[in-house]
């Protein structure tokens, strides 16, 4: 056994001679774990309910699971159809709605048209009274015109031309309410070559599975719509095409579709994901090993360590969730670090000369303490995730944290035990299946001492380039740059390191769903989906319209609102408009409609109908726009009341501006003092950013001081403890300077990657350090288990590089952090590390009264052998 500074415990001493006496025990004892986990990790299941993994206590939540109980929530699945000919598309509508409507399993209700009569006769009572006073100028002097030019005794002494009506600029400022055209029954764009169909579904948002299977039933009514329909119309669903009188495009859209394609796009991209990095760490083990056999060892322990973490969380948690079920991947690529240490120590005791038994002892021994330390610090690290409000990151962080721990004593169980049990069939054959290393020489052929030269310099010269580096991922500039905006190298490295808000950019590229909503935003001048204000009474609902209607300048993110007061007029316009309309009504009583052209007496009698408008209150309004925003018949009686619904004028993509939105509307207080909480996907997406933000940067701070305290009770030494994450600090610090130069941005789903590199990066250090404290030379330390060093980190490397393959944006940006993040790391175990562990072991070796070896060597010149390689 190697010397040093640190004796061997008894309990490592005792663990290390049961896996040598006892290895068909401690195989059978795995394999039965194996079999029960296995049993567990088949009946795990995937909850892909969002609203679950946020805390129910949350004000967000509640108010969301009270508008569920309303109405089934705030959002819509869209049915969007396209086609160039619009009663093509008026009929299949119809069609569809019968259909849709009567899936009772499924759909609470169908909104494709609403009649519009009712606001069309009532129209006049809502316009402003100095627009109604000009259009009955115009139209008074046009009727009277028409009406002169139609005397059959009409004679014209000097030619002159016909009034010409013209209320289009009248008719496009009030041709719609809510945003919905009065001109049309139907949800029919302006350009009548789009129809929304909102569909709401039995269930709300967050219940992604319900969607999803949704999706896949409705697209095969529709195929069978398409074959049977007798106007042999034929549906496509395509996001691009314009259909014609025998064709309909349709496409999907709404909160409900596109957080089930935000979700499952990460699922589906994990799939190859998951089969490219497992290939990828096969492959590297393989080539470092030179041996097919300790390949074998490490894998198959790293696969059954997954699969009992797996039963575990059946165990404990019972079930996985969205973020949790990328768990397995992850760990495969921390988890064999510890078998992949084991190995390499083996083969260098083997390579000693001792006897196998012994050899591994010495490796459990030699390798377990850096690895121990290393679960410990890096479970403890994913533990931090645990103080997230957010149920998904502190799921997470239960299960890693466990996970890594079990990986860690699995690793440690499996691979030694196997090696132990063919060790007492053929005790030569452990040495012949995984290999042996030659402990590396510590002096050179003329007795020197081999070392790294002049460490003085090489600790100069690649801590300015560290320093360089890092200082580009400072912000210099306190100029704001917008995020979307491309920036030349001298002012990336100007504003430093930059977050991008856009939500946008995490999803796949030219998402079908994305794109149809942004076609109806520019089509319908109005956002998919609102939020919704709940209100106990009536008197309140008209407070909340009134603060939001009236107060335009403080909610300046808000589009529109629409409630059930959208459709009464204020009373002093009705008042004002009524008695200009009885004074209109009584100036045109004596009109005989027939004396007008005939194109014009249809128009005539309508418009006869519309002076007859006369005030009305909530009540007046017909129950079809009502219902709208009552609760349903279902709904509990604590949650009876009305909605009113607030659409965004910004882009809720945009990170910065969903939170605005978020703040302006997430409590509205009225003139009498009362406060009212708005609810939907905007709020809780908002609330989880923050508490992104909030837990990237408390889980770094957290996740430091746990590693530096773990490193100081391990060493015993503030010196060696600061060396020991020198690779994770300088590393991390480099890979953030990196990214400030190559326009590399953190956004809402890469920076909860730096508390997992901050757990992992620790393992660098800590092997280097403890090989080197057991009295070896740097030279010595670097080559005994530098290879498995950069094994280690070149497998979880390939885990997340293969992140670089997924479709889903936001994945991909999490692997190419994580690869500059270990890649950096390990450059700096090589060259930082290993110049300050020479000047520690040149002070060493003058403490204990001897001189350390010259760089420059004998007069004659320095000899390459006392360099190291």
């Amino acid at each position: 056994m190697s010397a040093s500074s640190h004796p061997p415990h008894r309990f490592a001493l005792a663990y290390a001679g049961l896996m040598v006496r006892r290895p068909g025990l401690v195989l059978l004892v795995i394999l039965a774990l194996l079999g029960v986990s296995a049993w567990g990790t088949s009946k795990l299941t995937i909850n892909s309910n969002q609203l679950d993994l946020i805390s129910q206590d949350l004000p967000e939540v509640k108010e969301v699971k009270r508008i569920i109980d309303m109405v089934g929530g705030s959002g819509y699945f869209m049915l969007a159809l396209r086609s160039s000919d619009e009663a093509t598309l008026k009929r299949v509508a119809d069609d569809l709605a019968a259909r849709l409507q009567a899936d009772k399993e499924n759909v609470r209700f169908v909104t494709y048209k609403i009649p519009v009569e009712f606001v069309q006769q009532n129209m006049a009572l809502f316009i402003k009274t100095e627009d109604l006073a000009e259009g009955k100028s115009r139209i008074s002097r046009y009727m009277k015109d028409q009406l002169r030019r139609n005397n059959p005794f009409f004679i014209e002494l000097k030619k002159t031309e016909p009034v010409k009506l013209d209320l289009q600029d009248l008719i496009n400022k009030y041709s719609s309410v809510g945003k919905k055209s009065i001109i049309d029954d139907y949800y029919i764009s302006p350009d009548r070559k789009m129809m929304m169909m909102l569909i709401k579904p039995m269930w709300d948002t967050n219940e992604l599975g319900k969607t999803k299977a949704y999706v896949t039933k409705l697209t095969q009514e529709l195929a069978e719509y398409s074959k049977t329909n007798p106007q042999g119309v034929k549906l496509v669903e395509d996001y691009e095409l314009m259909g014609d009188d025998k064709t309909v495009a349709y496409g999907y859209t709404g909160s409900y579709k596109t957080a089930v394609d935000d979700s499952y796009a990460i699922e589906e991209s994990l799939q190859p994901v998951a089969i490219y990095a497992f290939l990828a760490i096969l492959a590297i083990t393989i080539a470092f090993f030179r041996k097919w056999a300790p390949t074998v060892i490490v894998v198959s322990g790293m696969v059954i360590g997954t699969i009992i973490t797996m039963g575990f969380t059946y165990a404990t948690v019972g079930e996985l969730n969205m973020i949790t079920s990328i768990l397995g991947g992850i760990l495969m690529g921390f988890g064999i670090d510890f078998g992949i240490h084991f190995v390499f120590r083996t083969r260098l005791e083997l390579g000693a000369g001792k006897p196998y038994d012994i050899a591994i002892r010495d490796a459990i021994i030699n390798a377990g303490r850096p690895a121990m330390v290393s679960a410990v610090v890096t479970a403890g690290s994913f533990f931090v995730l645990m103080v997230s409000e957010f149920r998904g990151f502190s799921q997470f962080g239960f299960l890693a944290g466990c996970g890594t721990l079990i990986l860690g004593l699995t690793l440690f169980s499996w691979s030694p035990a196997l090696l132990a049990l063919i060790g007492r069939m053929n005790p030569a054959l452990p040495a012949r299946l995984i290999g042996t290393m030659t402990p590396p020489a510590t002096n050179n052929a003329s007795g020197k001492e081999i070392r790294f030269p002049r460490p003085g310099l090489l600790l100069g010269v690649s801590s300015t380039i560290v320093v360089l580096v890092c200082a580009c991922a400072i912000p210099w500039s306190s100029q704001e740059v917008s995020a979307s905006k491309e920036l030349p190298l001298l002012e990336r490295i100007t504003h430093g390191v930059r977050f991008n808000y856009n939500t946008r950019a995490l999803m796949p590229a030219n998402q079908p769903s994305v794109q149809l909503q942004d076609e109806i935003a520019r089509r319908f001048q109005i956002s998919s989906d609102p939020i919704a204000v709940y209100t106990k009474t009536l008197e309140e609902a008209k407070e909340v319209y009134d603060e939001l209607t009236l107060n335009k300048e403080k909610y300046k993110s808000i589009d529109q609102v629409v409630s059930i007061y959208t459709f009464v007029p204020p009373p002093e316009v009705a008042q004002a408009n009524a008695k200009i309309l009885q004074e209109w009504q009584e100036e045109l009583k004596d009109i005989d409609v027939a004396a007008l052209p005939p194109e014009m007496q249809e128009k005539a009698a309508v418009f006869k109908k519309m002076l007859e408008a006369r005030p009305f209150d909530v009540k007046g309004v017909p129950e079809i726009y009502a219902t709208q925003f009552r609760h349903l018949p279902t709904t509990k009686p604590e949650n009876h009341g009305f909605l009113t619904f607030i659409y965004p004028s910004v882009d809720l993509w945009d990170g910065k501006l969903m939170l605005q939105f978020a703040d302006e509307t997430s409590v509205i207080k009225t003139a009498s003092g009362k406060e009212f909480r708005s609810a939907g996907a905007a709020q809780l997406y908002a609330r989880l950013a923050r508490i992104v933000l909030k837990d990237g940067q408390l889980t770094v701070i957290l996740v430091a001081l746990w590693i530096l305290v773990m490193h100081f009770a391990d060493f015993r030494s503030v010196p060696l403890a600061l060396a020991s994450v020198i690779p994770l600090t300088v590393g991390l610090a480099m890979m953030l300077g990196f990214m400030a130069i190559f326009d590399l941005r953190l956004n809402f789903m890469n920076i909860i990657i730096l508390p997992i590199l901050l757990g992992f990066g620790v393992s660098h250090g800590l092997y280097l350090l403890h090989r080197f404290l057991e009295g070896t030379s740097p030279v010595v330390a670097l080559r005994s288990v530098g290879a498995a060093v950069a094994s280690s980190t070149l497998t979880a490397v390939s885990g997340f590089a293969a992140l670089l393959a997924a479709s889903h944006n936001g994945l991909r940006s999490m692997g190419l952090v994580a690869c500059i993040g270990l890649i950096t790391t390990l450059v700096v175990s090589f060259t930082v590390l290993a110049a300050v562990m020479q000047l520690m072991h040149d002070r060493r070796v003058r403490k204990a009264g001897q001189q350390p070896p010259s760089d420059t060597g004998t007069p004659g010149g320095p000899s390459a052998e006392t360099r190291a390689a």
